[in-house]
């Protein structure tokens, strides 16, 4: 029966309806806590970055500042609890004529910023001003504070850990292995994964919306009305999320080796083993081979890629996995030719005695001649150890328990709770097949991704392009083997009064500062004066790639014609300190990419760089 209301009830409730239409609402304080606080700036502890960088702390000296800002955990819900993110601020030289801070940002996600204030600064700030690039790169220490973060989840942050008690199986090489068994193992690994991570009751709050809001309570604490920003790789996601989010307050923002960004991670990751391949095979085969007499791999691009496609296995995986971390940086490009030499002869000891067993192979590739260069021949020699018995260890190699360093924990928070998977396997059991034999160099192994048993999905929604889009800055490289021009160049459609520049025929991942005037003058200059490249899409000549006078051409024309030998080559930074500063913040950035990519080298290829090098 359906209940009467009496009038003496209805008076009574009366207050309250009218209280829910608004007529008596008051509106709760907003909750200030993180807004109004006050950063802390004090002297860095000299190990922040993970050694001791006292020398370098000490020539920066009081310009250079920590602080921990305290944070919600959840944004949703400040009162909730807290989190800790980390900055250190390299102050403007010439604080009278500061234009406010440029934020960094390496990759990742997962990859920890800090070190970016104090490389850059020492290195900019010892820039040669005779050239017009080394001015500007001055001038950037002058005018801004240049500030390095760990984004929360990772570094001197609020970190995140994932680990469980369960083994993950044995996974063998997933291009060479197509077992039931195997894809059974990578499936599993990937559900551990994804299990583990989602106990940690931090989990849900790791992931770029969050990140951005960090980010915009660092530039409100500063005293800042715009964000100025430098974000490389899975920086330009998070850029392009806080350039949606808080268009008023976007300033000046340079975003370096695309991710596609109008997209979803998914779209970022189902590429990879295309591109890579790609960039393996047209132009680092090519690039070997006309090296021929430094490497002896062969006299034809097929002949050298075969090299690498006729291994044996495990050693094949191995040197797959090596070769995919050297693509990230052109310098080192002619390891990878070492490395391929050393594995095909290592490769064909093992085939000539198949039983002989470790101690034998050892021995007989420490007489190996790999080189008729002597240092070089003792360097390859070492590797080859080091590669025989990496491969014993993969051979006998146990199921382990699930653990994750901050880095990977928080990588996976961030790709898996930003958006959606596709969480049906027969698709990706499908793309695995066809990339195991397409593209074997990474391919294989989409199935032990965890986003594809997050429970849950998304923990938030990726903003929408505001009415009113801020205009930002993209640079791109062609063959980008983690972020690749096709991903970039819709991204640089679907983002309206963006500018791109595209280096063309570079094959690395990510650029700036380049050391040509094509392409570090208009960025530069866009920091320093706000000035944009007048097209939407500009393109410049790549440099020649080690020990070679020109550049080849490769995939389609973006530039005609060749640039002089002076702007080809700006030199901006010629000490040998700030050479090395320089070289850290590029490693990072390599590292915190292929991290993304699930891309490591099991071998120590520091001997390798050194020699080349020299």
């Amino acid at each position: 029966m359906k209940k009467i209301t009496s009038p003496a009830t209805l008076l009574l409730m009366l207050p309250l309806t009218l209280a829910s239409c608004g007529l008596f609402e008051t509106k709760a304080p907003e909750d200030r806590t993180f807004q109004d606080q006050k950063l802390n700036w004090h002297a860095c502890d000299p190990s922040i970055l993970g050694k001791d960088e006292s020398e370098l702390f000490t020539t920066l000296g009081e310009r250079l500042v920590c602080a921990d800002m305290q944070v919600p955990m959840n944004w949703e819900a400040p009162a909730a609890g807290k989190a800790s993110v980390s900055l250190i601020r390299l102050k403007a030289a010439n604080p009278e004529q500061r234009q406010g801070a440029i934020f960094f940002n390496p990759g990742g996600p997962g990859g920890d910023g800090l070190g970016f204030a104090p490389w850059y600064g020492f290195a900019w700030g010892k820039a040669d001003a005779n050239t017009p690039v080394g001015a500007n790169l001055k001038e950037m220490t002058e005018q801004f504070d240049l500030v390095g973060f760990s984004p929360r989840g990772v570094g001197a942050s609020s970190r995140l850990y994932c680990g469980s008690n369960e083994l993950a199986p044995v996974v063998h090489s997933p291009a060479s292995d197509r077992s039931e068994k195997n894809i059974s193992a990578m499936i599993r690994t990937g559900q551990l994964v994804a299990s583990a991570c989602q106990k940690n009751p931090l989990t849900p709050f790791i992931n770029t919306d969050a990140t951005v809001r960090d980010l915009d309570l660092a530039r409100h604490l500063m005293g800042d009305q715009k964000l100025n920003y430098i974000g490389y790789s899975y920086g330009t996601w998070l850029g392009s999320w806080y350039a949606k989010r808080f268009p008023e307050t976007t300033g000046r923002m340079l975003l370096d080796a695309n991710m596609p960004f109008h997209a979803t991670m998914q779209a970022a990751f189902e590429a990879d083993p295309m591109t890579f391949q790609r960039d393996f095979r047209e132009v680092v085969v090519p690039y070997l081979t006309r090296l021929g007499g430094m490497f002896g791999l062969g006299e034809t691009p097929e002949e050298v890629y075969q090299k690498y496609a006729g291994l044996g296995e495990p050693i094949k995986s191995v040197v797959g996995g090596a070769t995919a971390s050297m693509l990230y940086n052109r310098d080192a490009y002619p390891s990878i030719g070492v490395v391929l030499k050393v594995a095909s002869v290592v490769d064909g000891l093992i085939k000539a005695s198949p039983n002989a067993g470790t101690e034998a192979w050892l021995a007989q590739a420490a007489q190996a001649t790999y080189f008729p260069n002597q240092k070089l021949n003792n360097v390859a020699r070492s590797m080859a150890a080091e590669l025989l018995y990496y491969r014993d260890s993969l051979v006998t190699q146990t199921p382990v328990p699930v653990v994750l360093t901050e880095g990977s924990a928080t990588n996976t928070a961030v790709i898996c709770n930003d958006t959606a998977w596709n969480q049906d396997l027969g698709y990706w059991r499908g793309a695995d097949e066809r990339n195991a034999v397409e593209s074997p160099l990474i391919g294989g192994s989409f199935v032990s991704i965890p986003c594809l048993y997050w429970k849950g999905g998304p923990t938030v929604k990726k903003p929408e392009v505001p009415a009113q889009m801020p205009p930002v800055l993209m640079l791109q490289n062609e063959y980008d083997p983690a972020t690749p021009k096709e991903g970039a160049l819709a991204a640089l459609k679907a983002t309206p009064n963006a500018r791109m520049i595209m280096i063309d025929d570079e094959p690395q991942h990510a650029a700036f500062p380049y050391d040509t005037d094509c392409v570090d003058l208009p960025v530069t200059r866009y920091f320093l004066t706000g000035e944009l490249p007048a097209a939407e899409l500009t393109s410049c000549a790549a440099k020649p790639l080690p020990f070679e006078a020109q550049v080849y051409p490769v995939g389609e024309k973006f530039t005609s014609g060749s640039l002089s030998t002076q702007s080809m080559r700006a030199q901006a930074v010629k000490d040998p300190r700030a050479l090395k500063a320089l070289a850290r913040n590029r490693q990072t950035i390599a590292q915190q990419s292929a991290a993304l990519h699930g891309i490591s080298s099991p071998l120590d290829l520091d001997a390798l760089n050194r020699f080349f090098k020299k």
